[in-house]
């Protein structure tokens, strides 16, 4: 599925972000907000923000979002370590 954002020119331009790293941005940004309301655990984060799981936490962290730590997310990493 593909989600299209319209934005005006001059909302873009004010970004501190080149065109080559807005999209990539928005896709972290999102996901990142998205765990913090707890809509994602950590790993649909990831997969939103096409990250793993290490880079999905430091960018958690630069924006001092807490890990929300459950069954759910321990389950994921121990699957993910066996991979």
């Amino acid at each position: 599925m593909s989600i299209t954002l319209e934005l005006d020119d001059e909302t873009l331009a004010s970004l501190p972000l080149g065109p080559g790293e807005r999209e990539r941005h928005m896709q972290i940004e999102l996901a990142c907000r998205y765990y913090a309301n707890g809509w994602l655990t950590i790993g649909q984060a990831a997969k939103l923000a096409k990250l793993d799981h290490f880079s999905m936490g430091v960018a958690l962290g630069e924006r001092g979002i807490p890990r929300q730590y459950g069954l759910t997310e321990a389950l994921e990493d121990i699957a993910h370590a066996r991979r």
